[in-house]
C-alpha cells in the first residue's frame, strides 16, 4: 500500500494528511499548540472523594481532571494511563496486561488517601479538553521519544500491543531490560522493531536528558507553569506516525521542511531521505485531493458508488450512522440488495470515522438482513477493515434489528467539531421552520398585539420571502384577520431580515 504525509504549514494553522492509494484517510489540525503531552507544576483545586478524582489548576481557564488511577504511586497508575491514554492506543502494554492495569485503576485508594486540597503536583496531560470538559491529567509522567517512553515514577517494562511477533518482542524486552534506568520504567514502541540496542539507547538517553532538565525546571517553577511543551504537529507525527509504509513527506514550508529535516538528522535519520520540500503554486492539499475530501467530511449525506448512501449524525451521546440502499437495485433479491449495499457501506463507514476523527459510542443501523451467513460475513469484513485503523475500537454483535454498536477511542475533537460552529438561526437542531409556519407564527402575534395595545392600523416588516408568501398563497389568510380585527394590516418587505425575523408595528 502507498502512504503518503502531506504538511500544509500557514502562520494561523497546520494541517497534516495521510494519503493511503491516493485517498485521504487521516487530517490532523493544530491551530493553537495542543495541550497534550505538556508538563504543568500544578495545584489540586478540590478533591472528590464522591467520584474518585480532583480538579488541578494548571494555570488555565479551566481546571484539569485528575482520576484516582492516574495518580503517581508504588502501586497504581502507570499502566493504566499508557494502555488507555497514548494517541490513538498505539502504544502500551499487551491486553494481558491492559485489562490488569484496568482491574488496578477500579481498585486504587480512596484519592483522599493520595491528595489533599491545596497540594503542589506535577502533572501531565493526558487528553486534549473537549467540549465544555478541561484536559484529563495525570502524575504518571510519561516522555515520548521516537523508539521508547520513559516513565520517571513507574518501575515498569512494556511493550506495544502492535509489536506481535513473539520473537521480536522477546528481544526488544531483552533490550529494554539491559539498558533500563536506575529510575523509572519503559515502554518500547512500535517503531522500535528492527531497531538494534545501540539506537534503542540514544534514544533513552535523549530522554533522560529531557527528564533531568524538566526536574530543574520544576524547582523554582510558579504553580501553573508550564514546565514541558510538547513538539509541534508536525514534528510529532513525524516521531508518531511515520513508519515503514510511509514512502514520502511532502512539506510545503521552507522552515517547516528545514526544522523537519533537523529533527529527522538528530532523531530519525532513516525517516530524513523522506522529506521532500513541495515549491508548487498550487495548493499542496488541492493537488491530491484533500480540500475536497474535507468539505465532504463536513456533510452529513455520503454517497456510495452503487447508488446508496450513508448518513451520519453527531450527538452529544453517539454518533449515529445509518445505511440506506438509495437507488441501488441491481440484484436479484432484497437481501442480495441489501446485503452488497452494506458490504460497500462498511469500508466508507471505516473510512468516515478516520477521515472525521469519530469517537466515542457509535450505532450503525445496516440495511435488515435475513440470513445468518450474511450477517456473519458483515461482521468480519468490519472487524477487517477497523484493523487499519489506530484508534482503539471495540465492536458489539449485531442485534436483530441490524444495529451494529462499537466504541472508537476519542482522542481530540472531531473534525467537524473543529471547523464548524452552531448555527445561528437552528440553534443545532439542523432544521429551520418552514415559510409557512413563521407565517402563522406572525398571524398569532398579530391578534396579540392587536389586542394588547389600541390601534388603527398594524404593518408587518418581514423577510421579502415571507411577504411574498403573504401577498400570494397566504393572502386569504391576511384578509381574514384583517376582517377578525377590524383593522387594516400592510406589509413591508426588508432584505437586512433573516427570513425567520419579523416585526409588527402597531399604527
Amino acid at each position: 500500500m502507498s502512504v503518503d504525509l502531506l504538511v500544509n504549514v500557514t502562520p494561523f494553522e497546520t494541517r497534516v494528511a495521510r494519503i493511503e492509494n491516493g485517498q485521504a484517510e487521516e487530517i490532523y489540525i493544530e491551530r493553537e499548540r495542543g495541550l497534550k503531552g505538556n508538563i504543568y507544576k500544578a495545584r489540586v483545586q478540590r478533591v472528590l472523594p464522591g467520584i474518585q478524582a480532583a480538579f488541578v489548576d494548571i494555570g488555565m481557564d479551566k481546571a484539569g481532571f485528575l482520576y484516582a488511577g492516574d495518580i503517581a504511586t508504588s502501586k497504581h497508575g502507570g499502566g493504566a494511563y499508557l494502555s488507555d491514554e497514548m494517541e490513538h492506543g498505539e502504544e502500551g502494554e499487551s491486553s494481558e496486561e491492559a485489562a490488569a492495569s484496568s482491574q488496578s485503576r477500579r481498585n486504587a485508594p480512596p484519592i483522599a488517601n493520595l491528595l489533599r486540597d491545596g497540594q503542589e503536583l506535577m502533572v501531565q496531560v493526558s487528553r486534549e479538553p473537549i467540549a465544555s470538559k478541561g484536559p484529563r491529567l495525570t502524575s504518571q509522567i510519561g516522555l515520548a521519544g521516537r523508539y521508547l517512553v520513559y516513565l520517571p515514577y513507574l518501575e515498569h517494562t512494556g511493550i506495544a500491543r502492535r509489536l506481535e511477533d513473539p520473537a521480536e518482542r522477546e528481544r526488544l524486552l531483552a533490550i529494554a531490560h539491559a539498558i533500563a534506568p536506575a529510575k523509572g520504567g519503559l515502554i518500547i514502541r512500535t517503531v522500535a522493531e528492527g531497531k538494534a540496542a545501540d539506537e534503542i539507547q540514544q534514544d533513552l538517553d535523549y530522554l533522560l536528558r529531557l527528564w533531568n532538565d524538566i526536574e530543574k525546571r520544576s524547582k523554582n517553577a510558579a504553580l501553573g507553569t508550564l514546565i514541558h511543551k510538547e513538539l509541534n504537529l508536525y514534528l510529532r507525527v513525524m516521531r508518531d506516525y511515520v513508519d515503514e509504509e510511509v514512502e514520502k513527506i511532502h512539506i510545503d514550508s521552507r522552515e517547516a521542511y528545514e526544522s523537519m529535516k533537523k529533527f529527522a538528522r538528530r532523531f530519525m535519520p532513516e525517516v530524513a531521505k523522506k522529506l521532500y520540500y513541495y515549491p508548487g503554486e498550487r495548493p499542496i492539499f488541492d493537488v491530491y485531493g484533500v480540500e475536497d475530501a474535507i468539505e465532504s467530511a463536513l456533510k452529513r449525506r455520503v454517497k456510495l458508488k452503487s447508488g446508496g448512501h450513508i448518513v451520519i449524525d453527531q450527538t452529544e451521546a453517539l454518533i449515529a450512522i445509518d445505511v440506506n440502499s438509495g437507488s441501488f437495485v441491481g440484484s436479484r433479491n432484497m437481501e442480495e440488495t441489501g446485503f452488497k449495499t452494506n458490504l460497500e457501506a462498511v469500508h466508507e463507514i471505516v473510512h468516515q470515522l478516520r477521515l472525521r476523527n469519530l469517537g466515542g459510542i457509535i450505532v450503525v443501523d445496516f440495511i435488515d438482513m435475513q440470513e445468518e451467513e450474511n450477517k456473519q460475513r458483515l461482521m468480519e469484513v468490519l472487524a477487517e477493515a477497523l484493523k487499519r485503523d489506530k484508534a482503539k475500537t471495540h465492536i458489539v454483535q449485531l442485534s436483530e434489528l441490524g444495529l451494529v454498536e462499537m466504541t472508537r477511542k476519542r482522542t481530540r475533537d472531531s473534525l467537524g467539531r473543529m471547523l464548524m460552529k452552531e448555527c445561528d438561526r437552528c440553534c443545532g437542531i439542523g432544521l429551520a421552520k418552514s415559510p409557512t409556519t413563521i407565517c402563522y407564527q406572525l398571524f398569532r402575534e398579530v391578534v396579540a398585539e392587536a389586542r394588547a395595545y389600541p390601534c388603527e392600523k398594524l404593518m408587518v416588516i418581514a423577510h421579502p420571502s415571507i411577504i411574498d408568501l403573504l401577498l400570494g398563497e397566504e393572502n386569504e389568510g391576511v384578509l381574514q384577520l384583517e376582517g377578525f380585527l377590524s383593522k387594516q394590516i400592510s406589509l413591508k418587505s426588508d432584505d437586512s431580515f433573516s427570513p425567520d425575523h419579523y416585526e409588527v408595528v402597531l399604527q
